[in-house]
């Protein structure tokens, strides 16, 4: 009602068509280092971005003040942006409305995860490292947001979503340190005794780690490393604006092989896995798309504006205005293979098993160079186990290149990540490039 609202008050201000978007959320934090908790917040917020447009010209204004005055006062803004704003030949106007598939996305068992539980939830978590002589910090949080879309066109669209979230790091004498997440839907499903006996496991055995020399050497990458590669492939170069702006790994390459056959990384806010709307910032339905299909390249994301500047259909991938990133996947997924983790390290016969990266940033988005060190578990394997541990290590390394030496992919994957998250493998590489030791 309130988008709608929005869209009518806006329309009588002047403009020629609009759209309103509102986002109502409710988020609680829970946080502990030391083995205990420190903190615990919770806050709430509501705002409404109004996008009036006037022929080729666009303004927006965006308000989280409540009431019919603000709500007036901010479409006026918006009308007034687009009177100042300089003409774009390329915008196609606002979208009229297609056809949405909803999805329940909400778990009562998120919204009911208040304050006490998300204290047991943590309490479990450290006991696991206290118990050992470690110490433990992360949180656990959980989140309800609901985002509705209208337009002048027609489009009036609604959803709600829920997520959870859970981190740990175990830290001991030693250099030990162990890592371990969760992120879902269902804020009940978080295991918080087995989350922290990850962490303290791998804390426990990555005490006095060894140096390992530069140089290429075969990984097993768990889903934490892996999920760093598909998002940093999907965000930087799965844009229809990258890919036309010639700086995507995509560019040019349509239908050729650039990875393994073993490799498909797709978005996919229909899978039952997603976490969020099926449906974008603009109202349009979120389709299936995949960037990488059995190692061929596959095609981009688009919204309304980069659909039609490509002559692409609309996808569905739009956020919210004013956006300079253009369209982006945060569905994101890399198809199962059929091995198990065990099977991954027991075929390497010397190489590196690591837990998660730490400060990735991309070097060079045409090869999706990236770089960044290893963090919290990293393991030598000899002769298809995991011996000692390792210092952390610096790498830079193209992803594509990594990901045409594929030695197996595992049928387990595991949700990792917030912003929709990424579900990943865990993934063995023949060939990935250490340049170093961390200090």
């Amino acid at each position: 009602m309130l988008a709608q609202r929005a869209v009518e008050i806006a329309t009588a201000a002047g403009a020629g068509s609009a759209e309103a978007l509102v986002v109502a959320s409710s988020s609680a934090l829970t946080r502990f280092a030391n083995n205990r908790i420190h903190q615990n917040v919770a806050w709430t917020d509501a705002g409404v971005s109004i996008r009036a447009v006037i022929g080729g010209k666009v303004g927006v204004a965006s308000t989280n003040r409540s009431g019919d005055e603000a709500l007036t006062q901010c479409c006026a803004a918006a009308v007034e942006a687009a009177r100042h704003a300089p003409e774009d030949p390329e915008f196609p106007g606002l979208p009229a409305p297609r056809d949405v598939t909803y999805a329940d996305r909400v778990s009562p068992g998120t919204v009911s995860y208040d304050a006490a539980a998300r204290a047991e939830a943590a309490g479990a978590i450290v006991e696991q490292s206290a118990v050992r002589g470690l110490t433990a910090a992360g949180g656990v949080s959980v989140s309800e947001q609901s985002v509705a879309v209208a337009n002048s066109l027609g489009v009036d669209v609604a959803m709600a979503s829920t997520s959870a979230r859970s981190t740990v790091l175990s830290m001991g004498p030693d250099e030990g340190n162990g890592w371990a997440s969760f992120s879902g839907r269902d804020a009940t499903e978080l295991a918080a005794s087995s989350l922290g006996d990850q962490a303290a496991t791998l804390a426990q055995r990555s005490a006095c780690p060894r140096d390992l020399a530069p140089g290429d050497y075969a990984v097993v990458l768990a889903p934490d490393a892996v999920a760093d590669i598909v998002q940093f492939l999907g965000w930087y170069g799965g844009s229809a604006k990258s890919v036309e702006e010639g700086r995507s790994f995509l560019t040019g390459h349509a239908g050729e092989r650039i990875m393994s056959d073993a490799i498909t990384i797709i978005d996919d806010a229909l899978a039952p896995w997603a976490l969020g709307l099926t449906f974008d910032f603009e109202g349009m339905p979120k389709t299936r798309v995949a960037l990488v299909e059995g190692g061929v390249a596959g095609h981009p994301c688009t919204d309304s504006y980069w659909a039609a500047r490509t002559g692409r259909a609309n996808t569905g991938h739009a956020l919210p205005a004013p956006n300079s990133f253009g369209p982006i996947p945060i569905d994101l997924a890399m198809e199962p293979g059929e091995s198990t983790p065990d099977e991954l390290i027991a075929s390497v016969q010397r190489g590196v098993y690591v837990t998660r990266f730490h400060y990735v940033n991309i070097e060079d988005p045409l090869r999706a160079t990236l770089t960044g060190m290893t963090r919290d578990g990293t393991f030598l394997i000899e002769d298809g186990r995991l011996t000692f541990p390792l210092r952390n290590l610096r790498f830079t390394q193209s992803a594509i290149d990594a990901l045409s030496h594929v030695g197996g992919v595992s049928a387990e994957r595991k949700m990792v990540g917030e912003e929709g998250g990424a579900l990943a493998p865990y993934l063995l590489l023949e060939k990935f490039a250490f340049t170093g030791q961390t200090r």
